[in-house]
């Protein structure tokens, strides 16, 4: 096991390392530099070619140490093509639809050693599928180069879990060169994270997308009839490259710019916009990698009705995911303005990003027939007969019918999901309270619920519960998230844990222009003390002031007490001035122009 998997890994991990600076050395010294510009992300000028170490520190250990049949020789010859086609678009600048070209005969080259997806009995369909497959991975990782340590981080994740899924699949042979590129970039990224000293270019990021495709193409399935089951696992296990990608082409056609054009419009510059900084948020889409690695892995030891659920359940995530980031302005004033002349497809846009009522109901579609789907599922332990087949089906129309009327008459169509309260939840919970009670009246009246279940209608009740208003709170977390990232300024301490301080602190978080970073809630009721509200800590009361003042560097005070006698609020003052901090009280917060 040690001579089989770690040496390979340590030594393309240590040629990554030792390569990668004296690739920066001489990409300088010949001056190959990526000098900031208006389309791209850098600020500072950077090294590139850093894909000929990523290139040198997988070859090496490739040629050494895997086991070489036909397959493992066409993954080789095939990729040294795209690296060569990378280095040469990086030098010379190759028009998209030449580079294309190139990429659909690399991705042919490695069907004629035997690589492809295999579909019985559509075998026909297996080449165009297989040659779609590469181009789109190796354009997705292209694409994803967009921002220090992105590109390169995500592939060492994908590796890494596809190493895992292929030992756990006895698929020696495909795990080996997984975790070989694994190593190679986890080096990489000791130079390639924030803030970068060399950038990988396009033979870095083509060469990293081609080896992971036709990776995925070797070792995560066998023959299958299936097309879904074929495709799911590389799906699940490349999802944030494809996810940035579909997001990507979807909003640049909408706002008629060229998709292969470079920009500042990815899923990762969008969060930054947010609020976060680029650590961080490379960091979260390290994590939503993770995550999905983690259900492909998970699906081995699950159910296919658990597999199915989650899947869906993350997809929906990033389908709200998507809507949250189209809001975010990532283009001028002046060109926007242009855009909405030039292309009536805005209209769209506005749809499906802002008003979102759309979403919402094919979203709520998906989820009404999933929860009965899945409680059909669970309450006959995952085997539907025939008949019980037929009943969903005959039955499942009038349910979304039902649902649907009980929906709109409720108004959960007409909420603004980034504010969603408990009431909201009430309201949601009465809503499918009611709608189910109705669907079930509807079965009984028109079926005498002959054949069906009463176990399912319970079951169908709790889990559409749990999805709906899960996918209505998702947008109030996104906000959350991207609000508290987002908070800087003054530090101020909240002088009042109770209603008043909790209204302060949403107007902080809601309104920008404030300029507020909340620290901390101080509260002269000592059971509030180490209490949290909306993610702010109540640090302590009166006599924790001085030393809260002094170590977290607070610039002012905000007192939200409006009940408090004239005695307590000249104390709290008294404290303020002798410690030279400013102050304001809540009725100033609410008087102030912007």
């Amino acid at each position: 096991m040690l001579k089989t998997y770690l040496i390979p890994f340590l030594l393309s991990f240590s040629l990554s390392i030792i390569l990668t600076p004296i690739v920066r050395k001489i990409a300088i010294l010949k001056g190959h530099i990526a000098e900031p510009r208006e389309d791209r992300w850098n600020k500072n000028p950077t090294a590139l070619f850093g894909g000929i170490a990523i290139f040198l520190s997988f070859i090496i250990p490739y040629a050494l140490f895997v086991k070489f049949d036909i397959q493992a020789l066409g993954i080789m010859l095939a990729g040294c093509f795209i690296f060569g086609v990378g280095i040469f678009d990086d030098v010379f600048h190759i028009k998209p639809y030449t580079k294309l070209l190139a990429q659909i005969v690399v991705a042919a080259l490695l069907v004629n050693f035997g690589i492809k997806i295999n579909i019985i009995p559509y075998h026909l369909i297996s080449i165009p599928l297989t040659i779609l497959w590469i181009v789109g991975i190796v354009n997705s990782f292209n694409l994803l180069d967009n921002m220090d340590g992105l590109s390169g981080g995500i592939g060492a994740i994908v590796g890494i879990v596809l190493f895992v899924f292929s030992i756990l699949n006895g698929n020696l042979e495909v795990g080996l060169p997984a975790l070989i590129l694994a190593g190679s970039l986890l080096g990489f990224l000791r130079y390639n994270f924030n803030p970068a000293k060399i950038f990988m270019g396009d033979s870095g990021s083509m060469f990293i997308g081609f080896m992971l495709g036709a990776i995925a193409l070797q070792g995560t399935w066998k023959e299958s009839a299936h097309l879904m089951m074929v495709l799911l696992i590389p799906l699940l296990i490349l999802a944030v490259p494809i996810f940035d990608t579909m997001f990507v082409t979807l909003m640049r056609s909408i706002n008629s710019r060229k998709v292969f054009q470079g920009g500042k419009d990815h899923i990762s510059h969008r969060m930054v916009v947010l609020g976060l900084s680029e650590k961080k948020t490379v960091i979260s889409l390290y994590f939503i990698g993770i995550a999905f690695g983690a259900i492909s892995i998970l699906s081995m030891f699950v159910s296919p009705v658990v597999t199915g659920i989650l899947i869906l359940l993350a997809v929906i995530s990033l389908v709200y995911f998507a809507a949250f980031l189209g809001k975010v302005k990532v283009y001028g004033q002046e060109e926007i303005t242009h855009i909405k002349k030039k292309n009536g497809s805005v209209v769209l846009n506005s749809i499906l990003f802002h008003k979102r009522r759309i979403l919402e109901v094919g979203v709520d579609f998906i989820l009404i027939c999933l929860a009965y789907i899945s409680a059909n599922l669970l309450r006959y332990e995952g085997i539907l007969t025939i008949a019980s087949q037929d009943l969903i089906v005959k039955s499942l129309p009038l349910i979304l019918i039902v649902k649907y009327l009980v929906f709109f008459k409720f108004g959960l169509y007409r909420g603004m999901w980034r504010y969603v309260s408990v009431l909201d939840l009430v309201n949601i919970f009465k809503a499918i309270s009611l709608a189910s009670i109705a669907s079930a009246m509807l079965i009984l009246f028109i079926w005498r619920f002959q054949g069906f279940s009463r176990t399912v209608f319970i079951i169908d009740w709790l889990l559409l519960f749990l999805f709906i208003s899960g996918s209505r709170v998702l947008e109030r977390v996104y906000k959350e998230i991207f609000d508290q990232a987002s908070l800087s300024g003054k530090k101020v301490l909240i002088y009042g844990a109770g209603d008043a301080g909790e209204f302060v602190l949403r107007e902080i978080k809601n309104n920008k222009l404030l300029h507020y970073e909340p620290v901390g809630f101080l509260d002269d009721n000592k059971e509030k003390a180490g209490h949290r509200i909306h993610g702010v800590p109540v640090l302590g009361s009166r006599k924790d002031m001085e030393r809260l003042v002094k170590t977290k560097e607070i610039n002012e005070v905000i007192i939200a007490m409006p009940k408090a006698s004239k005695y307590v609020i000249e104390d709290i003052i008294g404290c303020c001035n002798s410690l030279d901090v400013k102050y304001k009280k809540i009725s100033d917060i609410l008087s102030m122009e912007f």
